[in-house]
């Protein structure tokens, strides 16, 4: 038994998910560093200039040298790269934690650790894997007594997300081809997404939404009625 004439309308929907920036953008260049203390003019903003010969650098031999980065947005976080100094000393950096959360307390260095860093030779950078840990602030620190945080270089990456695309059907008796009402489904969208926790995405349409025709089929088995659709 088929059935027509409802007053609904039934429209077709693709759309993107892709994270922004991208996973090949090195986020710390967006970000602002500040440290605990400061040696000469190795100031913290060293550690992101792009340069592996300039250095942050806190004072000689402090308890618990830090250096903080603030992405100024949360971001799951798959990898940090660090580049030791090359000229001297490469060892002072062996125990050195890196941090990633959103807390400030204890200046940031009370969030979860991502790794600890030895044996990094003078001049040569590591790449620690953060599997995906969500965080605005990536702190560095050195945990003792009589300690020097010296860092020439930190990158931060994101996960490697792939673009998806997904299609939806949607039983309304409003004009969903509408520009304005098909703008309003993306920030509704948008909107319920956010507060599943998900951030740094782009909603698009790849295809604006398209009429169906509607019709419904009785099920013999159970006696329900059963939507199906029909692209024009």
């Amino acid at each position: 038994m088929w059935m027509s004439g409802l007053l609904f309308v039934l429209l077709g929907m693709d759309f993107s998910f892709q994270t922004n920036p991208s996973s090949s953008e090195n986020l710390a260049l967006r970000g602002q560093a500040v440290q605990s203390s400061l040696y000469s003019n190795w100031v913290a903003a060293r550690a992101i200039d792009t340069s592996p010969s300039t250095c942050s650098c806190t004072e000689v031999y402090t308890s618990n040298p830090w250096w903080r980065l603030d992405l100024l947005d949360s971001y799951y976080i798959s990898r940090v790269i660090i580049t030791n100094r090359r000229d001297c000393c490469p060892e002072r950096l062996d125990g050195a934690e890196i941090h990633i959360g959103n807390s400030l307390e204890n200046n940031g260095n009370n969030n979860s650790r991502c790794a600890v860093l030895y044996g990094v030779a003078a001049g040569q950078s590591v790449s620690v894997s953060c599997d995906n840990m969500k965080g605005r602030y990536v702190n560095v620190i050195i945990p003792g007594r009589n300690k020097i945080l010296t860092i020439c270089e930190v990158e931060v990456y994101l996960p490697d997300w792939k673009k998806t695309f997904v299609m939806m059907t949607f039983l309304s008796s409003v004009n969903m081809t509408d520009p304005a009402v098909s703008n309003m489904i993306l920030n509704r969208l948008k909107t319920a997404l956010t507060s599943k926790g998900l951030s740094n995405f782009t909603l698009t349409w790849t295809k604006l939404p398209q009429k169906v025709k509607p019709e419904i089929k009785l099920d013999d088995d159970d006696g329900k009625y059963v939507y199906t659709t029909q692209q024009k």
